[in-house]
C-alpha cells in the first residue's frame, strides 16, 4: 500500500530545494492612462528623462535615469533633447523603514521524520514548525522586511513646454516587499516590472515576478 504522505514529502522537499535557485522579486504593478488624453506610446516616439535636481542622492538619481534611458531604448523609443522630446518621463522611488514579518524558512540539518509541533526543535525556539524527511525542516522565523516603490510619470512634452503644466499620459506604480534593504539593487527589479506594463492601463494591480538572472537585468547592473 502506498504511503499517502510520500507526495507531501516530495512537495516539501522540492519547495525547500527551490530556495537554492535564483532570487525572485514579487512585484505589484499598477498602470494608469487618462481616457480624456489619448496617447499612443508607440515605438519611435521620443523621450527625455528628467532628473530631480533636489534628490538626496544625486548620483543614485543619475544612475536610475541612465537605466530608464536604456529601458526606453530597448522598447524602441527614441531619446531626444529636451526641446524636441514628444514626452517627458519623471520618476521617484523610495524604501520604508524595516519591519518584522514571519517568514517560513527551511532548515536542512534538523533530522528525519514527518510531523509538526509547537515547541523548540533543533535549537530553534518558539512558534510552530513542520518538517519532512530527510533533513528538511520548515519553521517560521522573524525577519526584517522593507517596502520598496517606484513611480513613473509620462507627460506630454509639447504641452509642458508651451504651458508649463503637466498633462499626464501614463503613470506606472511598482511596489514590492522583501528582505533586501538595498534600494540600489531593488530598483532594478522595480524598473523591469514597471516596463513590462509600460503604456498600458492594467485596471488593477497585477503581479509581476522578476528573476535575478533575467536577461534584461544584465543591462541594468553596472
Amino acid at each position: 500500500m502506498k504511503n499517502p504522505l510520500i507526495p507531501l514529502v516530495m512537495l516539501l522537499a522540492v519547495a525547500g530545494l527551490a530556495g537554492c535557485g535564483p532570487t525572485l522579486y514579487n512585484i505589484k504593478v499598477n498602470g494608469y492612462t487618462d481616457p480624456a488624453v489619448p496617447a499612443v506610446l508607440a515605438p519611435g516616439t521620443s523621450f527625455f528623462v528628467i532628473e530631480n535636481q533636489q534628490a538626496q542622492n544625486p548620483l543614485l538619481e543619475k544612475e536610475v535615469a541612465e537605466k530608464l534611458n536604456k529601458l526606453l531604448a530597448s522598447k524602441g523609443f527614441a531619446l531626444a533633447a529636451y526641446e524636441q522630446a514628444d514626452y517627458y518621463l519623471f520618476f521617484s522611488y523610495g524604501i520604508g523603514q524595516d519591519r518584522t514579518a514571519w517568514v517560513t524558512m527551511p532548515d536542512y540539518d534538523c533530522g528525519f521524520g514527518i510531523g509538526g509541533g509547537a515547541g523548540p526543535r533543533c535549537g530553534w525556539g518558539g512558534g510552530p514548525y513542520f518538517f519532512a524527511w530527510p533533513y528538511i525542516t520548515f519553521y517560521p522565523t522573524p525577519k526584517p522586511v522593507y517596502d520598496r516603490w517606484l513611480l513613473i510619470n509620462v507627460v506630454d512634452g509639447k504641452y509642458y513646454r508651451d504651458r508649463g503644466e503637466f498633462r499626464a499620459v501614463w503613470a506606472g506604480e511598482a511596489r514590492s516587499t522583501g528582505a533586501s534593504g538595498d534600494l540600489r539593487t531593488a530598483i532594478n527589479y522595480l524598473l523591469l516590472a514597471d516596463f513590462q506594463q509600460f503604456g498600458s492601463n492594467t485596471g488593477q494591480a497585477v503581479a509581476v515576478e522578476v528573476s535575478e538572472d533575467a536577461p534584461q537585468m544584465q543591462g541594468l547592473i553596472k
